[in-house]
């Protein structure tokens, strides 16, 4: 089958229409002319993927990562980095559909923020002894690809892995993951490891400690060396391996000043922080001269990480569910919200809408849910102030979204 790409729609994918149908083609551009094959029919929608490009559009990568199909990872690796600022706000305009017109029409003119390639500070690897393979799954896959040479991962990690997985073969390790976290420098690193075993001791450059996980944390006496790496940003901020923590090393300090600008912006005297992590965002709001700060954060490692980052700061070990059954003083509150990729739960936004605080800096990693829970606080009285686009996922669709509103 040959089709005709007229745009990009959300996830990235060029969407076309055939005989009345709608086709979203991974791998495929607008402006493009490609052969494709066919995954997936359900009632008026083709998915399919692009297997010949018969005519290219002037945004592809003529060199694109070898292993990026394979991987699934970079679904975007077949775009120029010279072109992706256009085609991230085009499929996050694509995302948005279905939300109020007026986010998509910000997002149309919205500052996007590119960032160069070998960008992750995190990486988690899926381990297969079968193969002897550590790296990641192929799409809407169970098979574990060799990721060599990958485009996005530090230097520090692709030096690593070979030999990390040598000491899994021969220990004799099941299939488990690994869950690599390094420094803003690319110097210094720590592992996890994602099941039942003791991980083995190994000598890697860099690696100065591997623990073993679990949904709380690093399981202690399980492991060896340390458990955790410091991010140098404008303050030091400990981040324990297994907690949640922006993963773009070249855009985590301009996040880091962006948002304490977007602070000082909103004029709110007091933070609350209810996704909190470590303190990332907060530590931003500290450094932008709020001295009244609260962090929300249910992981119990990166709550104590938190309390650690921000002395003084009154941080909850909670649900953002929970504690917005009671949030405290609305006036005067900016509340910063950076949820999971599945958005704000119901219980949490309505929650957050019973509060209506005096602002809030809502930062999402998925466009489709940033447009429910940004929708929502529009039709809840609030006015979108400023609203931009991070790429902070190089190579993919997806992309952060950082937006002010207020009452």
């Amino acid at each position: 089958m040959i089709v005709e790409i007229v745009e990009l729609a959300g996830g990235g994918r060029g969407f076309a229409r055939v005989d009345g149908q709608a086709w979203f083609v991974s791998g495929a551009l607008p402006g493009e002319r490609v052969e494709v094959e066919v995954e997936r029919r359900r009632a008026g929608v083709v998915e399919a993927r692009a297997t010949r490009i018969l005519l290219p559009s002037a945004a592809r990568e003529t060199d694109p990562c070898p292993v990026a199909s394979a991987c699934g990872g970079c679904d975007l690796a077949h775009v120029r980095r010279e072109a992706a600022e256009a085609v991230l706000r085009e499929t996050v305009t694509g995302a948005l559909r279905h939300a109020p017109p007026e986010l998509a029409t910000a997002c149309r003119s919205a500052p996007v923020v590119i960032s160069p390639l070998r960008w992750r500070l995190r990486s988690r690897l899926h381990w297969d002894p079968a193969t002897g393979i550590l790296g990641f799954l192929g799409p809407r896959s169970h098979r574990v690809v060799d990721i060599a040479p990958c485009r996005v991962v530090s230097e520090l990690l692709a030096s690593a892995r070979p030999v990390l997985a040598r000491a899994l073969g021969d220990a004799g390790m099941p299939p488990g993951e690994l869950e690599w976290l390094e420094d803003l420098e690319g110097e210094h690193a720590v592992a996890g490891w994602w099941g039942a075993e003791r991980p083995p001791a190994v000598a890697v450059p860099g690696l100065a400690g591997w623990q073993r996980l679990d949904p709380a944390g690093p399981v202690a006496g399980d492991g060896w060396g340390d458990d955790g790496v410091v991010m140098q940003l404008p303050v030091p901020l400990l981040v324990p391996v297994g907690a949640f923590f922006q993963g773009n090393r070249h855009l985590v300090p301009r996040l880091f000043a962006r948002v304490g600008e977007l602070v000082a912006v909103a004029g709110c005297r007091r933070v609350v922080d209810l996704y909190g992590g470590v303190g990332f965002l907060a530590a931003a709001a500290r450094h932008a001269g709020i001295s009244e700060l609260a962090v929300v954060e249910s992981h119990a490692a990166a709550a104590a990480a938190a309390r650690r980052n921000l002395p003084g700061a009154d941080v909850v070990a909670a649900t953002a569910e929970s504690h917005l059954g009671v949030p405290g003083e609305a006036t005067g509150t900016l509340a910063v919200i950076d949820p999971p990729r599945t958005g704000l739960s119901d219980e949490a936004r309505g929650g957050l809408l019973a509060w209506n605080p005096e602002a809030v800096l809502l930062v999402g990693c998925d466009a489709a849910r940033f447009g429910r829970d940004g929708g929502a606080l529009l039709r809840g009285g609030y006015r979108l102030e400023s609203l931009e686009i991070w790429d902070l996922f190089a190579g993919s669709h997806h992309a952060e979204i950082v937006a002010l509103f207020r009452l």
